[in-house]
């Protein structure tokens, strides 16, 4: 075979190939099914945040009783877990006054025994008021502006499964720091259940914000630009996903509250992104919208 002829045969071979080629990738686009979107409603709603401090169930009023001088124990007069009245005598010392009791309580805790010797300033016992309750929570100087003495908190203890209401009584004129931020310390103050002891722990909520009967939409349907605007997917002219900003007010987590951009009953598109769970520009912007979507 001469060159012209091999030269010719070669040319068609590469065009044939290349025909193949082009074919071959357009037959699996084809196949590929073009994007389609779920969708959401907007709903009136109720919006409610709260703020949030964890603590542990104290006693308010407690006393320690020490010794002034050394001496023996005679008689100890009361046991542990005995209710006491203020003035109550506590124990006959060899020598000296008898310790007396400087608040109503119940006997916490004995420290000593009959016919010891004590030196001054010995824990003979203790005194603990159980039916004056508090919890003291850490609160971030950032939100201390709404933590004020006087306002009503719920108080969950998850040991005993049980809610209560609270007061915040005092907040510390001081704060700690802690890894570079600094907290305060407030008191809430518990009304008396049997079913509180010392040490649980508390869940401490205050209320932050609130909103009613306002145009909401699920956390996943909002999107933002590379500038941070809030946008939604909505349905434009002929099936095309579009974009349109939305001002955003307070969310729970859940669902945030639409201020402007998208009205009560109007269908939201969830972008790719949506569907993945997580906020960010959505993919598919400008793509036709398959037939039959939700």
């Amino acid at each position: 075979m001469d060159k012209k002829k091999k030269k010719r045969l070669r040319n068609w071979l590469l065009v044939a190939a290349g025909a193949a080629i082009v074919i071959f990738v357009g037959s699996r686009l084809l196949a590929q099914k073009p994007l389609t979107y779920e969708s959401v409603v907007a709903e009136s709603k109720d919006i409610t945040t709260w703020y949030s401090f964890a603590g542990n169930i104290e006693a308010n009023s407690r006393e320690t009783i020490l010794s002034e001088r050394s001496s023996t124990i005679d008689d100890i007069f009361v046991a542990e877990g005995e209710l006491v009245a203020e003035g109550k005598d506590l124990i006959n010392p060899s020598s000296g006054d008898n310790p007396e009791a400087g608040m109503d309580g119940e006997i916490a805790e004995i420290y000593v025994e009959e016919n010891q010797t004590v030196s001054p300033g010995t824990k003979l016992m203790t005194i603990v008021d159980y039916t004056d309750l508090e919890v003291s929570v850490k609160v971030d100087e950032y939100e201390l502006s709404s933590v004020t003495a006087g306002k009503e908190v719920k108080v969950s203890v998850s040991a005993i499964d049980k809610e209560f209401k609270g007061v915040i009584e005092s907040i510390s004129k001081e704060g700690s720091i802690i890894n570079g931020v600094t907290y305060f310390l407030a008191v809430v103050k518990l009304d008396y259940d049997e079913a509180l002891k010392v040490g649980m722990s508390a869940e401490v909520t205050l209320l932050k914000d609130e909103v009613n009967n306002v145009v909401t939409l699920p956390m996943t349907a909002i999107q933002f630009n590379d500038d941070n605007t809030a946008f939604v997917l909505k349905q434009g002219a002929e099936g095309i996903a579009v974009e349109s900003q939305i001002t955003t007010g307070i969310n729970d987590g859940i669902l945030v509250e639409i201020v402007s951009g998208v009205s009560d009953g109007e269908k939201i598109l969830l972008g790719e992104t949506a569907k993945a769970g997580g906020f960010g520009i959505g993919s598919g912007i400008g793509r036709g919208l398959q037939d039959g979507e939700n």
